[in-house]
């Protein structure tokens, strides 16, 4: 009678039917205190089933819900950026290129060289027929230039 309950509470979950079942017998054996199962026997079983039929949904439940945030959330994220994340990129883009633009021809030179070409200081000096140390003060005159002006944004 008992997996029947069950089974009904649980429509197409044999398995968890079988455990809800098997949680009640472990429940009943671990008993400290008879008297309820004394006075009433049936009762007390279907109950003690019941609350874990209910466990079992609940645990179901959180970890549908858990699913359904972690799917829509964090794995699905849309990699576009939103129009309000566009117009801030574009508007840091505009501050930057106005921040190149002040730097010295050569400097600003250097610094796409290296940041944007991905090139090495030897390399760059070789390509601009300069010293390693000249491209080094020139990456450093225009990162601290850039330093500030985007200091002055924030």
């Amino acid at each position: 009678m008992l997996r029947h309950y069950v089974s009904r509470m649980l429509p197409g979950a044999y398995q968890e039917a079988e455990v809800i079942l098997q949680e009640t017998y472990v429940k009943l054996l671990g008993l400290k205190n008879l008297q309820p199962l004394r006075e009433n026997p049936r009762a007390y079983l279907f109950t003690v089933a019941t609350n874990l039929v209910r466990d079992s949904l609940r645990r179901h439940m959180r970890r549908k819900t858990d699913f359904h945030e972690s799917f829509e959330e964090r794995e699905h994220e849309s990699r576009e950026p939103s129009p309000q994340g566009n117009a801030e990129w574009q508007q840091s883009l505009q501050q930057l290129k106005k921040a190149l633009l002040k730097l010295k021809p050569m400097t600003r030179k250097i610094f796409l060289l290296s940041r944007f070409e991905e090139m090495t200081y030897p390399e760059i000096a070789a390509a601009l027929s300069i010293s390693t140390r000249s491209v080094e003060r020139h990456m450093s005159t225009a990162l601290k230039h850039l330093q500030s002006e985007l200091n002055e944004l924030l």
